[in-house]
């Protein structure tokens, strides 16, 4: 039987020959079956319960259940085989559906049809994929997934072309184009079946995705495969009927198999010091152990024989007096049976549902977090790092396609010395604003009717035809040529300028083909050789064919391309590169005179290109010695592009030799828009103590002025350059070619600067800094000498700026940064930040323009930089506290069950007697305390989602990690320590065995003594939950009070059972404790006993020290008592059915719930429908009436009285995100209120938000709510968001002691106290009838009516 059967996995080899169509297979390839399972029938057993026992805690669990087997047991052995086996089943269980559900998947896969040439019969014939061998020719039709590896031969398309779909492989969407060789790619697919005598020389199986070291042998010739000719696995065959292929790699040696690697394990710091908690759990049972197995034996050998009624004289092994050491190690045996339940058996299992309903029910359905334009919600692509979203301290940014949109867009150039281009970029009109100055007048209309995708140009002097005059009309030709030739980009679709688009590798590439069209040199033909231009020069309009004789890829080694061509009708090759300033001018011909000059003049125009945020590019050229070309160079070529043996070092090497004696040409410059919200994004992150460093390719010009736009750098910052750039003694010795002399003075002087840097740092404490280095620089920083300096001063700064880096550099600087301590988010769209996500703690995945490698690498994905904002200020902030919370109720509970237990069986000399039911005590974790824990982890809040946003200091608390530190954890055990002694005094001293509960005088009983000691255990966690909670919903009520009474429920139930089931319960409650009033008042007696000094200094921290989000409650508390509530959202009914629900839907979770069959409700936010505010749908049939009433009467000569909530205002920007109305007498300044504000209103006479719509500087909305999860579900359709501002709070030592009486007056307007933003202009209403509301109208809407009549009549 083949049910989860395991692919083998053959060796790697490093190369390998094969025979296409030869009739027999190598057997030493691997075949085609695959299998993704983890388990078969035979190793399920032993590998699934591997896997649970990776788990230090269940292997505890089962040595205690395997020590209750033993005659040194306290406890009946099924109790705690019962809760182990249900935790094993559960988990196994669940891994066994899981791998099920591969199996039936690998088994839909591997019996797919395909078409298959064999040989024998000389025929195609149908065979499953499993059948597929190595070196087999295979028939793949359109829509068709390609089963392996192949090396593309033919299609039906006339170039032999194919299209294919990779999203499978690495998540794009987009098309590519493959082509077959020239030499293969004319052959029809019954020629294959003579096609005996090829084969493939080639590389052995690897995970590179993009890369092929192979040759094919035909007919007696070495011809090289390109990457472009590879088929892989798990692609799709789009727009193409159909394409034959050879297999290469089969099976499990596909790249597809070779790239299914995990990923690498990351765990939270929370997670970690859970770990060291369990051990020092694991410490105090051991010591706990030893203390009651010597004490007893010591007891034992001296007072046994003392005690005539523990009948001494009838000796068992365990009770011997004379054998002490076998008395201490059954005395120890029962003690670690015992005390067993110090840990929690229940904890990791809730830790998972927590996490699970956190990412599911929150994070990835978060409306705020929704891309509408790209259909993008958040995805948390793992649940073990969402506390460690409110850790973060240091932020490492991508810059392209993450900071900016990375749209390209052509916008300037400067050709033969000449800069061209009028517009002006985002960042200099950022830049111009931040300084004061006005650029109105300077864009010119008339650019209007040039523009299109891609290309945002204007400058008279070249459009048209108006170059052909031009003083340097052949350099202008020349360049525009090479914009038109120099590339990949593949045309698709008719071959007309105004319906033909370009399938390129980068957005760059896209715009450089784009411009060439615009300036008349028209890209519409590409074949395996050659590339059509249309072209408008002097000469007219004419299409030129241009052969291409070889393709110089980019790499970022290179940093530059170059494509050689043949003019067909000049006889002439030609050498176009295009590359970074750096390369490009190492390699211009110093004998070519303009060169100098324009060096100067365009390196001057890249500077201030730089400047305004582009990205530049120097182009160049070169004619070639066609001799030199055909006899020299050629051969070389290759034959390293045909080598199996380090081939990309060969093809470098021999490029270097043909990339030189360039002539520049010019540059071009392309502007990459800032995305949406970044500024605004980037201030709230720095005033939420977050440290941002940018890791960017750009110039340090460029980076340095789009890190102003974007508000990463500020002018109040001390900024340092760090650059080996214009280094006159490193310049010196690079000129002289003594290489290890300008390195060791290069390494010198960064040593020099950083050390500098400090010295100046620490003369000027207090100011906030700010470092710029370039990527030469950075490489001696990352040096092991250097590494620590580097460390320091960049952790001493507010943004760190590194230009000019590679993604081996990204990866570096991220896990020098993370060497720190500092809890470090890498976030970034393409695959050059690969390395960066996966060296952080988090890695953030964009899903952008440049496919979606970064995102299948990451923990997390967004769709925008700016949606970090809520995912670590909100959702962030919440899991952490919410998990560490419930983590800390979890110990203490179990230290406060535990050591109750302890304590009782010390006073009965460490003998191993228990006073409690152990039944109930098996429950005690898995029933009984179950529930609150995981609500805490859901459900508990704060403060609102507005204040959070509003108040970005409060994220601090999760950076300083105050909720889960040493101090945190201890107070919580102190506590649990000191409850216990109160329920052990009260209890053995109340319970004692002279004092009777009942009528008849019979004493307490040990049993009802255990019951009421258990009874005042669960009613006291419970009261400490209750302590606590931030916020009260029913879903805490159900859990506190569900759990309480399941209890008594239990004892009801179990006690009804017969005496040989019940034993020591039977009837106990019912019959004695029940009918005491002694008991009930013991119950309501300790618990609050227990809470009462917990209770007492919780209240005087609140008033003498209280924490930020303290004060964040009482202002929040404040606005709620005035109405100025913002939304009012439902429970948790959504979240919990989003979580369990089997629908699919695409945008479920971010669509506001509606009616569509109302006739008053369009889609609206249930906040917004009882809050009478309606901002998108259709408008609430409350205002409507109001709005009609007021245009019947416009109040003339009549005094209003304000509505509740509702105040006539001016509309503002939503941009604003603040409503100020005047105020006849201004309230004194508050003590605590957002300083942007304070800015803003100098006179406190700018409200705090309204509760109506509001906008945050990134655009965002956000809620206001006392519900059960308002901030947690998100507010509909941009409505009820937060302030504009949002900063930190006044630290505790200038604020002092929280008074209530000086909370800030929040609510600002006229005498009606509320303000609100209510949409839809409300004009002046008046009616002789009554204003009735609708039968689903609000207890609001009820109010504002009932007002309104009011106001009509007076």
């Amino acid at each position: 039987m083949k049910l989860f059967r395991q692919g083998s996995r053959p060796r790697e080899a490093e190369k390998r020959l094969l025979c296409i169509n030869a009739g027999e297979h190598d057997k030493k390839y691997a075949g085609n079956y695959t299998s993704t399972t983890k388990y078969t029938i035979w190793t399920f057993l032993p590998k699934a319960l591997f896997e649970q026992y990776r788990r230090v805690a269940n292997i505890y669990f089962t040595l205690v259940a395997a020590l209750s087997l033993t005659p040194f047991s306290p406890v009946r052995a099924w109790t705690t085989w019962t809760p182990l086996v249900i935790v094993l089943g559960v988990a196994m269980v669940k891994e066994a559906v899981e791998d099920y559900r591969r199996y039936k998947l690998d088994k839909e896969i591997n019996n797919r049809p395909v078409q298959v040439l064999d040989p024998a019969r000389g025929e195609y014939a149908t065979r499953t994929w499993k059948d597929v061998r190595v070196g087999d020719i295979l028939i793949v039709t359109k829509d068709q997934q390609f089963p392996a590896d192949l090396l593309f031969l033919t299609s039906e398309t006339e170039e032999g072309t194919c299209y294919i779909e990779t999203m499978n492989l690495d998540g794009e969407t987009n098309l590519k184009i493959k082509k077959a060789p020239d030499e293969t790619k004319d052959l029809g697919e019954q020629d294959f079946i003579q096609f005996r005598e090829a084969a493939i020389e080639c590389e052995g199986p690897n995970a590179r995705l993009y890369q092929f070291t192979g040759n094919l042998l035909l007919d007696g010739r070495t011809l090289p495969i390109s990457p472009n000719a590879i088929l892989l696995r798990g692609c799709n065959l789009r727009n193409t009927e159909k394409v034959v292929g050879a297999v290469i790699y089969a099976g499990h040696e596909t790249k597809i198999f070779k790239n299914a690697a995990p990923a690498p394990s990351k765990r939270s710091h929370v997670e970690r010091i859970v770990d060291k908690i369990i051990f020092f759990m694991f410490f105090l049972l051991f010591s706990f152990c030893i203390v009651g197995a010597i004490f007893f034996a010591v007891w034992t050998k001296d007072h046994m024989n003392d005690h005539w009624y523990l009948a001494p004289t009838e000796k068992t092994d365990q009770y011997d007096p004379d054998n002490a050491g076998f008395v201490g190690f059954a005395s120890f045996i029962t003690s670690f049976i015992l005390y067993g339940y110090l840990i929690p058996i229940s904890l990791y299992v809730s830790m998972e549902l927590v996490k699970i309903a956190q990412s599911m029910g929150y994070i990835n359905n978060d409306r705020d977090m929704y891309h509408v334009e790209t259909d993008t919600p958040a995805l948390a692509r793992t649940s073990n790092l969402n506390e460690e979203l409110g850790m973060v301290n240091t932020i490492l940014s991508d810059k392209t396609g993450t900071l900016t949109r990375n749209v390209m867009e052509f916008f300037k150039c400067s050709i033969a010395g000449v800069s061209y281009g009028a517009g002006i970029t985002e960042i200099e009109k950022a830049n111009a604003q931040r300084k004061g100055i006005s650029l109105e007048g300077r864009e010119k209309p008339e650019a209007a009717k040039f523009r299109e995708r891609y290309f945002n140009f204007f400058d008279e002097r070249l459009m048209g035809d108006a170059w052909f005059t031009a003083k340097d009309a052949d350099t202008i030709e020349m360049f525009f040529r090479l914009l038109a030739v120099c590339h990949t980009v593949i045309p698709d679709g008719q071959p007309e300028p105004a319906t033909i688009k370009y399938e390129a590798e980068s957005p760059d590439e896209a715009a450089l083909v784009v411009a060439a069209k615009a300036f008349g040199f028209f890209f519409f033909k590409r074949t395996n050789t050659t590339v059509s231009v249309r072209e408008r020069t002097v000469r007219g309009l004419e299409d030129v064919e241009y052969e291409v004789l070889n393709v110089l890829e980019f790499n970022s080694t290179r940093k530059r391309m170059s494509v050689v061509i043949k003019h067909r009708s000049e006889d002439k090759i030609i050498i176009f590169t295009k590359g970074a300033d750096t390369v490009i001018y190492e390699r211009l011909d110093p004998n070519y005179t303009p060169n100098e000059a324009m060096k100067e003049s365009t390196g001057r125009h890249m500077e201030e290109f730089g400047a305004a945020g582009l990205r530049t590019l120097c182009l160049s050229y070169a004619e070639v010695d066609r001799d030199w070309y055909n006899s020299v160079w050629l051969p070389e070529w290759v034959a390293a592009k045909t080598s199996l043996d380090g081939r990309d070092e060969k093809v470098a090497e021999v490029s270097e030799k043909i990339e030189r004696n360039l002539r520049l040409l010019g540059c071009t410059a392309i502007e990459d828009k800032l995305q949406e919200g970044v500024p605004q994004c980037i201030k709230q992150l720095a005033l939420a103590g977050i440290r941002i460093w940018v890791l960017t390719g750009d110039k340090m010009e460029t980076a340095i002025n789009i890190g102003y736009a974007c508000s990463l750098l500020r002018e109040d910052m001390m900024q340092f350059n760090v650059t080996v750039y214009g280094v006159e003694d490193v310049e010196q010795a690079e000129a002289r070619g003594d290489k290890h002399q300008a390195e060791r003075l290069a390494h010198k002087a960064v040593a020099h600067s950083l050390a500098t840097t400090e010295k100046t740092m620490d003369e000027n404490v207090g100011t906030p800094f700010a470092i710029v280095i370039d990527g030469k620089a950075l490489s001696y920083a990352l040096s092991k000498e250097l590494a620590p300096l580097f460390l320091r001063v960049g952790a001493r700064c507010k943004a760190v700026v590194c230009c000019r880096v590679s993604p081996l550099q990204k990866a570096q600087v991220t896990k020098l940064v993370r060497s720190k301590g500092d809890t470090t988010l890498a976030i970034g769209d393409g695959a050059n930040d690969v390395g960066m996500i996966q060296s952080a703690h988090i890695g953030v995945g964009i899903s952008g323009q440049e496919g979606m490698q970064a995102v299948m690498s990451s923990d997390f994905a967004i769709a925008q930089f700016r949606f970090l904002v809520p995912l670590l200020l909100v959702h962030g902030r919440y899991c952490y506290k919410r998990i560490a919370r419930m983590v800390l109720f979890f110990f203490y509970k179990n230290m406060l069950f535990g050591v109750t237990i302890f304590v009782f069986n010390a006073f009965n000399n460490f003998s191993g007697q228990f006073v409690y039911n152990d039944f109930y005590m098996t429950l005690f974790n898995v029933v009984f305390t179950a529930l609150t824990p995981v609500v805490i982890g859901i459900f508990d809040r704060d403060v609102d989602k507005a204040m959070a946003l509003k108040y970005p200091g409060l994220y601090m608390q999760g950076q300083r990690n105050e909720y889960f530190n040493f101090r945190a954890i201890v107070l919580w055990l102190i506590s649990s320590l000191y409850q216990t002694a109160i329920i052990m005094v009260f209890i053995l001293w109340g319970c004692r065995s002279t004092v009777s509960d009942r009528a008849d005088g019979n004493p307490y009983t040990m049993w009802q003594t255990g019951l009421l000691m258990f009874t005042c255990v669960v009613v006291t966690v419970h009261f400490q939950v209750i302590q606590v909670i931030d916020q009260w919903t029913w879903a805490h009520h159900v859990s506190i009070w569900l759990s309480i009474a399941v209890w008594w429920f239990y004892l009801m139930a179990y006690g009804a059972f017969p005496l040989s089931l019940s034993s020591d319960l039977y009837y106990l409650f019912i019959g004695i404790s029940a009918p005491s009033a002694q008991y009930w008042f013991f119950v309501l007696l300790v618990p609050t006993a227990c809470q009462l000094p917990d209770f007492f200094l919780r209240m005087a921290k609140k008033q003498l020290a209280p924490f930020d989000h303290t004060i964040v409650q009482e202002i929040q508390k404040k606005m709620k008592r005035e109405g100025r509530q913002s939304v009012e959202e439902t429970g948790p009914e959504s979240i919990l059915s989003t979580i369990f629900s089997q629908k699919t839907s695409r945008n479920r979770g971010y669509v506001p719930p509606y009616d569509p069959r109302s006739r008053f409700y369009g889609l609206v936010s249930s906040g917004a429908r009882q809050s009478g505010r309606i901002e998108t749908g259709a408008r609430n049939p409350v205002l409507t009436h109001l709005d009609n009433e007021l245009t019947d009467n416009p109040y003339r000569n009549r005094k209003k009285s304000t509505l509740p909530g509702v105040t006539p205002l001016p509309m503002v920007q939503p941009s604003a995100g603040t409503v100020v109305a005047p105020r006849s007498e201004p309230p004194a300044p508050p003590s605590v209120v957002p300083v942007a504000e304070s800015r803003q209103s100098p006179k406190w006479q700018a409200a705090l938000p309204a509760p109506a719509v509001a906008y945050d500087g990134i655009g965002q909305a956000a809620s206001n709510s006392n519900g059960l999860i308002g901030a947690d579900k998100m507010p509909s359709s941009g409505s009820d968001a937060p302030a504009q501002s949002s900063v930190p709070l006044t630290p505790l030592g200038a604020r002092g002691s929280l008074q209530p009486r000086r909370l800030p007056p929040l609510i600002q307007g006229g005498p009606g106290g509320s303000l609100a933003n209510a949409p839809g202009a409300i004009a002046s209403p008046a009616s002789t009838g009554s204003l009735l509301p609708p039968e689903n109208a609000g207890e609001q809407e009820r109010e504002i009516l009932a007002t309104y009549e009011s106001a009509l009549k007076h």
